[in-house]
C-alpha cells in the first residue's frame, strides 16, 4: 500500500488555500515547498496542474521554485500552457519561469499551447521571447503541432510571429503535408498564399511523397477538388 501523501500536496491539488497556508505556517516552509508526490510533482506543480491560481500565486510568493521539474521534466509552466491558464502563465513568467524549458519528450510550453489552440497563452509566450521554432523529440515545431491539431487561429498567430514555415519534422513532412493530409481547408487557404507555397508543395517527405501527391490521393474526391480549387485561386494554376 502506498504511503499517504503529505497534507500540503493534497491541499494544493484540491485548491484548499487556507489549509495550505496553515500547513506552511506550522512547518519549515522551504522544506515543505520541496515536497514531492510519486511523480515528483511539488506543491506548485499540483496547484498549477489543477488550475488553482490564487494558491499557486501564494506558493510562488513563499519562494516556490517556478522552474522545478517533475519525473517527466514538466515544469509548472508546461502544465499551465497545456491547460490554457493564461493568468497563471503570466504569473509564472513574471516570476522568471523558463519559457523554453523542455519536457522529456522535448515539448516546450509553446508546443502545448499550439497543439491545444490556446491563443492567449501563445501570445504571452511569444511576447516573453520563447523560441518560436523550438523542436520536440520528433523535430516538430509549434507551427507543425498547430497544423496537426487543426488549430487555425494558433497557426495564424505563429505565422504572424514569423515562425519558420519551411520547417520539417522527423518524417520529413512540412506544414503543407500536414494541412492537406489533415484536410484543413482554412489552413490550406492561408498557407497557399505564402511566397514559399510552390516550394512546399513539391518538397518530398521521408517516404518520397510531396504535398501535391498527397492532394491528388486525397479522399473524398469533393474535398480534394475543393483544395485544388483553392490552390488554383491562390496560385493561378
Amino acid at each position: 500500500m502506498a504511503d499517504p501523501l503529505p497534507p500540503l500536496l493534497t491541499y494544493c491539488e484540491g485548491g484548499d488555500l487556507e489549509a495550505a497556508k496553515a500547513e506552511l505556517q506550522a512547518g519549515d516552509v522551504k522544506k515543505l515547498l520541496k515536497l514531492r508526490d510519486p511523480d515528483r510533482r511539488t506543491p506548485l506543480h499540483r496547484a498549477c496542474a489543477a488550475g488553482h491560481e490564487e494558491l499557486a500565486v501564494f506558493l510562488i510568493a513563499q519562494g516556490a521554485n517556478v522552474n522545478v521539474e517533475d519525473e517527466e521534466s514538466w515544469t509548472p509552466l508546461h502544465s499551465c500552457a497545456s491547460r490554457g491558464a493564461g493568468a497563471l502563465v503570466a504569473k509564472l513568467l513574471e516570476a522568471s519561469a523558463d519559457a523554453e524549458a523542455q519536457t522529456s519528450s522535448g515539448g516546450a510550453a509553446l508546443h502545448f499551447a499550439a497543439s491545444k489552440g490556446h491563443e492567449e497563452v501563445l501570445k504571452q509566450l511569444v511576447a516573453a521571447g520563447a523560441d518560436i521554432n523550438c523542436k520536440d523529440r520528433n523535430k516538430g515545431t509549434p507551427l507543425l503541432r498547430a497544423a496537426g491539431a487543426g488549430k487555425f487561429a494558433a497557426l495564424k498567430i505563429l505565422l504572424e510571429a514569423q515562425a519558420d514555415v519551411l520547417c520539417r519534422d522527423r518524417a520529413g513532412e512540412n506544414v503543407f503535408h500536414i494541412a492537406i493530409n489533415g484536410q484543413h481547408l482554412e489552413m490550406c487557404e492561408l498557407l497557399f498564399e505564402r511566397d514559399e507555397a510552390e516550394r512546399l508543395m513539391i518538397q518530398e517527405n521521408e517516404d518520397g511523397k510531396t504535398a501535391a501527391q498527397m492532394l491528388l490521393d486525397l479522399q473524398p474526391i469533393e474535398l480534394r477538388d475543393k483544395i485544388k480549387s483553392i490552390w488554383k485561386e491562390k496560385r493561378g494554376g
